[in-house]
């Protein structure tokens, strides 16, 4: 079970959340809080997983609050949610030590997908954080890394189909898919097949299609 705690003095924000969290068989939500002086003595327990918190909170902002817990919890796991996409921003959080960076736009599935990706131990940026670190590469450059085989499973995944229908079509094994749409995922930062439609949107690649 993935235990989640969720800091955000916006209730109608927390409570959504919590609500969304909890339709999920894997995930319970274990605490909510808005403020991070309400928070601390939660976050310091050893059986939560993962935390998300809004940077900006009447007492301390969520990023000075994630360095104060990752100094005394090293693995500390957290999502990092905030209204600005800017690179500022997302680079500040990931420097502060987040695992993650969701805007409030985002949709429900990014946020039960960035928990599950961070209690694995992975990253998950939404897509507005991904375009602001990427400062709008273009698709050449985006794509440049990756092997011919790859960009053709890359442009498969987008549109789409299943690894098992990718096999199917190319005629390679599922686990010969399974490594290639890794490394995809590796080399064009993404943690997920729906990062990477969004890459895919934000660079044009869907055009035609």
């Amino acid at each position: 079970m993935i235990r989640v705690i969720l800091v955000d003095d916006h209730v109608v924000v927390r409570s959504g959340f919590a609500q969304l969290l909890s339709l999920e068989d894997d995930l319970d939500v274990v605490g909510q809080y808005s403020s991070a002086a309400a928070a601390w003595p939660a976050l310091l327990r050893d059986d939560v997983s993962v935390a998300v918190m809004d940077i900006a909170m009447p007492d301390e902002n969520g990023l000075s609050l994630l360095k104060r817990l990752r100094a005394q919890k090293p693995q500390f796991r957290a999502i990092i949610l905030s209204i600005y996409d800017s690179p500022t921003f997302v680079q500040s959080a990931l420097d502060a030590g987040a695992s993650g960076y969701l805007t409030k736009r985002c949709g429900p599935e990014e946020l039960v997908q960035a928990v599950r990706s961070v209690d694995m131990g992975g990253h998950y940026l939404c897509a507005d954080a991904l375009r602001a670190l990427r400062g709008g590469e273009q698709p050449a450059t985006a794509l440049e890394g990756l092997t011919p085989r790859e960009r053709e499973i890359f442009d498969l995944l987008v549109r789409g189909d299943s690894v098992k229908e990718i096999a199917f079509k190319l005629e390679l094994s599922h686990k010969t898919v399974h490594v290639h749409r890794a490394n995809v995922l590796g080399k064009l930062q993404c943690n997920s097949t729906i990062e990477l439609v969004h890459f895919a949107l934000d660079h044009q690649l869907l055009a035609g299609h």
